[in-house]
């Protein structure tokens, strides 16, 4: 089912009337090519799903009527920390992490970083791109750029299980084994090489 997200500016209700003619509306006639009688799934970004009908499509607008709704529960609760890689691999990262229900991101500079955040604007719209494209219900919160690892100390003490993925050898004593992390809050940390 084709599927747009809602961002800030639209309200669904049930039964509720919506009319979309910015560039949601572009992609759904142009690229997604709706007509009258098709449905569009709406993703509020907090585990909403409002499933709509399109009622009216011109060449420059989309008109919506909402016929029901569904909240998803986060099930998991996986974080992850990232160390900046190129910005091609940065941007593919935020796309995987989105499209698997990462919930925030911590980006931070490493010592092979060679690149720096400087158009929130684009990371908004590739989170949104792949909310759409994987039908994920909840927006990834990306945060500031920490200026290095020990930056996000500070928030370690908020995860039950912390995950540094390494290419390193390590002693097998500090590896544990975890049966499930259902209901535990998980920090994955990778770096930019």
């Amino acid at each position: 089912m084709r599927a747009i997200y809602t961002r800030d500016d639209l309200s669904p209700s049930i039964d509720g009337i919506l009319r979309i003619s910015d560039d949601r509306s572009h992609h759904l006639i142009k690229v997604a090519r709706v007509s009258v009688g098709d449905n569009v799934l709406l993703l509020d970004g907090k585990g909403g799903q409002y499933i709509s009908e399109v009622i009216n499509a011109t060449k420059r607008e989309v008109t919506l009527k909402v016929v029901s709704f569904k909240k998803s529960e986060k099930e998991t609760c996986i974080d992850l920390a990232l160390g900046l890689p190129k910005r091609e691999a940065f941007e593919s990262s935020l796309k995987n992490a989105t499209q698997v229900g990462i919930g925030q991101i911590y980006p931070f500079r490493a010592d092979y970083s060679n690149w720096s955040i400087k158009n929130f604007e684009r990371v908004s719209s590739i989170i949104e791109s792949s909310l759409i494209q994987s039908n994920n219900t909840y927006v990834p919160q990306v945060h500031t750029e920490a200026p290095e690892l020990d930056g996000l100390f500070e928030i370690f003490h908020q995860y039950d299980i912390v995950l540094l993925t390494t290419l390193k050898k390590t002693d097998d004593s500090v590896i544990k084994k975890f049966e499930t992390i259902s209901g535990r809050r998980v920090l994955i940390i990778v770096g930019p090489e």
